[in-house]
C-alpha cells in the first residue's frame, strides 16, 4: 500500500502495479489528495473492512474485469455515498462498459489515455458532487468533454 497524507480528501486508488499507477498516485498526492493505493480488488476491500471509507475509489477494471464489476456493483449498492470513478482501457466499441458503469451508479468512466491533469481534474468534480460524467476525450485547453 503507497499513501501520501493531505486535509483535501482520501482518494483510494485500486490499479495494477506500473510506472502510470506511480505517476497518477504523484498528481493526486500533488493535487492535495492523501492516497491508499491497492493493486487488487482483494486488497482495496481489505482495507476498507479495516479503514474508514475514503471520500472517492478510482479503479481500473484490468486485470481481473468480472472481479472489478462484482465490487463495482457491490460497492455502488452498499456504499453509494462514496462516488467510485472507473479510470480504465478496457473500452468497448459499443460502449458497454460506460452504459454498464452508469447503470450501477459510478460517479465516472474514464477512458484512457489520460493525462495526470485530466484525472485530477475529474476527481476534483466527482469530490464537488458531479455525477455520471463519461470522459473519453480531452480538448487541448485541458477541459474535459462530458459524454
Amino acid at each position: 500500500m503507497t499513501s501520501t497524507r493531505s486535509a483535501d480528501g482520501r482518494v483510494l486508488f485500486v490499479y495494477p502495479g506500473g510506472p502510470d499507477r506511480d505517476l497518477y498516485l504523484s498528481a493526486l498526492g500533488e493535487a492535495g489528495f492523501t492516497t491508499n493505493a491497492e493493486a487488487t480488488v482483494a486488497g482495496a476491500a481489505d482495507l476498507l473492512a479495516i479503514e474508514a471509507a475514503p471520500d472517492v475509489i478510482v479503479m481500473e477494471l484490468l486485470p481481473d474485469p468480472a472481479e472489478a464489476w462484482a465490487f463495482i456493483e457491490w460497492r455502488c449498492a452498499n456504499a453509494p455515498d462514496v462516488p467510485l470513478i472507473i479510470l480504465t482501457s478496457l473500452i468497448r466499441p459499443d460502449g458497454s462498459n460506460r452504459r454498464k458503469a452508469r447503470a450501477l451508479g459510478c460517479a465516472a468512466f474514464v477512458a484512457k489515455p489520460c493525462s495526470l491533469l485530466q484525472l485530477v481534474d475529474v476527481v476534483l468534480r466527482v469530490r464537488r458532487g458531479s455525477r455520471g460524467l463519461e470522459i473519453s476525450t480531452y480538448a487541448e485547453s485541458g477541459s474535459s468533454e462530458n459524454h
